[in-house]
């Protein structure tokens, strides 16, 4: 193979698991949305030079919010799991580890994990315990 094959992959690779990571967290959003009798499109996704996010207006309930934060992560990893058993090439091994690379997403100083912080710091609040 050669350096030009190999770079195409890592990039398309690193491509879908930043849109699959996306879409882990539409589509509990939208699920979240239909059952608090929201428009299920009451999202939006924006694009800077620094990020690619979804933002949404908060839920309800902290663990609808905690779970569309945690899903961004472990999507990737599902589906990448289902397409190694699928297909078992170079592509799709590689994207299975940049899945689960993927879970570094999860670290406080970056955006997934500062959400996840601020929701258990917000049910914690609600609740009048520590976690």
């Amino acid at each position: 193979m050669s350096l030009l094959t190999f770079m195409v992959i890592l990039i398309l690779a690193t491509l879908l698991v930043l849109i699959v990571h996306e879409i882990g967290h539409i589509i509990p959003i939208i699920l979240f949305n239909v059952l608090e009798k929201r428009p299920f499109y009451y999202f939006s996704i924006e694009i800077n030079a620094k990020y690619f996010y979804v933002i949404h207006e908060k839920f309800n309930k902290h663990y609808k919010n905690l779970i569309v934060a945690i899903c961004g992560s472990l999507f990737p990893i599902l589906l990448s799991m289902i397409m190694v058993t699928i297909i078992d090439n170079q592509f799709t091994n590689l994207v299975t580890l940049f899945s689960f690379g993927n879970l570094l997403m999860l670290h406080p100083k970056l955006p997934d994990g500062r959400n996840i912080i601020n929701i258990l710091k917000e049910m914690r609040e609600h609740n009048g315990k520590s976690i």
